[in-house]
């Protein structure tokens, strides 16, 4: 009689290239920028020329919002970023789409994403890499004893260096003008990105705190459990630097030493509710700060309430297009677009939680209350 085989029933939500292949290649810390830096010497002669100066960063908190807006964005024939495909060669993506454009893959079915928030993607839908780079370059990235703020006076060249190139290589192996990226801690980097890119947009999504709050909440419960059936979810999350919520979860440092104390004695005590919040107003009152003290800054983002958007998409979408200095016709694209995306999208994609306002509002109201102000204002057609 044969014996079962335990292992043929354990639960597998990470897939073999991200569950065997990413750790080896992590393991070898150095290995990805060394073939960043080869692959830069081999096609120079394509890149050197081409400057990347009109990116776009999608920088709200987690649950703002914000993967909607990448698959509108990214829609455009004038944007491109990072691809589910492109894991875990994501180093090389001038080499690695190269290739991937000539493998004989059968046509991929729309599937709901792990998140389970009704966003179907396929292996060619947009995702959240950047994260990596930024964890490989700069020393204690997501160490919660450490100030996460990088302002325009930090400077790291061998980051500059890679990083442009980077986004030159991805422009030239996908056809496209404009380098675009969703990245959720982007807040705390913005005087820096806008130093090392003046022309650059900045879009800052943003939810009611009662419903982002109640939506991190969800999240977290479902990838503790995912973690648990499969231990694998939460290595390959820490990997691709999403600490926001699940088993790797941590607290984002501000800049404020005390406030981030308070937001993981919260957590340890099993109040999400005070935590989330907490780190709700030190991210969003960071950037309103920030943008408060730089006009130059201030004109470069714009802010948008999603359930606004959800009310009147073509009416955000066109101050999104006149924040991106659209063309005329990809602005109208992306109105149109947009606009049925979020009409034919299930009511849950939408939904609003089931906190109430007074739940979040000890640590929120002050910051909503600014947001709210900022995300009225038109957008700005001209760069600073």
């Amino acid at each position: 009689r044969r014996i079962p085989n335990p292992m043929s029933h354990r639960v597998r939500h990470v897939p073999f290239a991200q569950r065997r292949l990413a750790p080896l290649l992590a393991r070898f810390r150095g290995l990805g920028p060394r073939l960043a830096r080869w692959e830069s010497a081999a096609v120079m002669d394509r890149i050197g020329d081409l400057e990347s100066q009109t990116p776009v960063w999608i920088c709200g908190m987690a649950r703002s919002g914000s993967t909607i807006l990448l698959h509108m964005l990214d829609a455009l024939p004038s944007f491109t970023t990072h691809r589910y495909s492109d894991y875990p060669w994501v180093w090389t993506p001038y080499w690695w789409n190269h290739l991937y454009a000539r493998l004989p893959l059968a046509p991929a079915r729309k599937q709901e994403r792990a998140h389970r928030d009704a966003i179907e993607v396929t292996p060619q839908s947009p995702e959240a890499f950047e994260e990596m780079f930024w964890m490989h370059f700069f020393s204690g990235r997501h160490d919660p004893a450490i100030s996460q703020v990088l302002d325009g006076e930090t400077h790291n060249e061998e980051f500059q260096r890679f990083f442009d190139q980077h986004q030159r290589k991805l422009l030239v192996i996908r056809g496209a003008r404009r380098y675009l990226a969703k990245a959720n801690y982007q807040l705390a980097r913005l005087g820096y990105l806008h130093r090392l890119y003046p022309k650059a947009r900045f879009v800052i999504p943003v939810r009611n705190p009662r419903a982002q709050v109640d939506s991190l909440i969800r999240q977290d419960d479902l990838f503790c459990r995912l973690n648990c059936e499969d231990a694998a979810v939460g290595a390959h999350m820490a990997r691709i630097g999403h600490f926001e919520f699940g088993a790797q979860k941590r607290v984002f440092n501000m800049g404020d030493d005390r406030e981030t104390q308070a937001i993981a004695a919260a957590f340890s005590r099993g109040d999400r509710i005070e935590a989330y919040a907490r780190q709700w107003a030190a991210q969003y009152g960071y950037a309103l700060q920030r943008l408060a003290h730089d006009p130059a800054l201030a004109d470069a983002c714009l802010w948008i309430d999603h359930e606004r958007l959800c009310r009147s998409p073509r009416t955000e979408l066109a101050r999104l297009g006149a924040h991106l200095h659209l063309d005329a016709s990809d602005a109208q694209r992306l109105q149109e677009q947009g606009a049925d995306q979020i009409h034919q999208a299930p009511a849950s994609a939408f939904e609003s939680g089931t906190l109430s306002s007074d739940e979040t509002a000890p640590w929120t109201s002050t910051v909503w209350a600014s947001v709210q102000e900022w995300a009225s204002r038109p957008a700005n057609p001209h760069y600073s």
